[in-house]
């Protein structure tokens, strides 16, 4: 049995999938590891690459193809095809670091339901590097994900789950973007145990253009957003009841995203129809979860935009559209 699989979702990234994949192809562990390339029906030289690294590192690198349906779909049908004990995602324009040894050793001494680890930020534009160390946790002692959740803020970057879990489950997420967050927070409320390492894995890339959370993609993307925010809304009030501890963890997400959600309506030139969509989204979010709305009141645009009654809402638009260089 392999310890780990990788699903690296991959569209048009034949500039950049080499340094994901000679990233795991590096590695001591290669042999006890799967990379599941999904290539989501690519354009360009990408399935080819990646052709050429599954003939060099045979049971190592898997190349499986599907006809373009969107990054949640690569995540499901990674999960589908995964045999390792343990289960995470890179995206096709990451890769793993120098921490990525140490941390699979790891997976093959705990036993955790979810294992935790360190990430990098690596700017493409200046080159600059930024750790992110995760805070809440003991390292590499295994504890009850209950204790620990309230005080925890993790990204997807940082997450990996026993592939157990996932399939016992019947994770799924959407096929569109923003599904980074379902993953990261569809299994907690089946994760008992959780379990963390010092040392950073994941090299998450960015200021690199037509990335999903860039603002024209956002404003393209807006629909999928708002669909994978009530989605959490969702598992929220699914297991605030069951779970309370866990629902925190989840709220706080879930008041973030929907913040984003926000800045996003607010990107567009103003205009009534854009004015109505907000509105009728902050509607939507307070009927829909009283606790996030509590949470997203609390940010200065939502209190200047209920203060004024939408009056202040041409400036506050003008305001981030400048901020975004929109």
């Amino acid at each position: 049995m392999k310890i780990l699989s990788v699903s690296v979702a991959a569209y048009n990234m034949e500039k950049l999938i080499r340094q994901n994949l000679d990233s795991f192809a590096a590695s001591a562990f290669r042999d006890e590891i799967e990379v599941l390339v999904i290539d989501d029906g690519s354009k360009d030289g990408t399935a080819d690459i990646v052709r050429s690294y599954e003939e060099k590192y045979p049971g190592v690198i898997r190349l499986i193809s599907q006809p373009n349906a969107g990054p949640g779909s690569t995540v499901n049908r990674g999960m589908d095809h995964a045999t390792g004990k343990y289960f995470r995602m890179v995206d096709a324009d990451d890769w793993v670091g120098e921490g990525f040894d140490e941390y699979v050793s790891f997976l093959k001494e705990t036993d955790a339901d979810m294992v935790v680890a360190d990430y990098v930020m690596a700017d493409d534009k200046t080159g600059e590097t930024r750790p992110r160390v995760i805070e809440g946790l003991p390292e590499r002692k295994t504890v009850s994900f209950d204790a620990v959740a309230p005080n925890l803020s993790l990204e997807m970057h940082a997450v990996t789950f026993k592939t157990s879990l996932l399939k016992e489950h019947g994770i799924r997420l959407f096929n569109g973007f923003y599904t980074d967050m379902q993953y990261l927070l569809f299994p907690s409320p089946f994760v008992e145990t959780v379990a963390y390492i010092h040392v950073p894995v994941y090299m998450y890339r960015v200021s690199l253009t037509g990335q999903s959370m860039a603002a024209p993609s956002m404003q393209r993307n807006v629909k999928m957003h708002d669909d994978m925010l009530f989605s959490i809304v969702k598992l929220y009030n699914e297991t605030k009841e069951s779970r309370p501890a866990v629902a925190a963890y989840i709220l706080k997400k879930l008041v973030m995203i929907s913040g984003t959600e926000m800045g996003t309506l607010l990107s567009f030139p103003p205009s009534g129809a854009h004015k109505a969509a907000l509105f009728d989204y902050m509607k939507r979010l307070k009927e829909a979860c009283p606790d996030a709305w509590q949470g997203f009141s609390a940010f200065k645009t939502t209190r200047a935009l209920r203060l004024c009654g939408g009056a202040l809402y041409p400036v506050l638009c003008r305001m981030h559209r400048r901020r975004l260089g929109l």
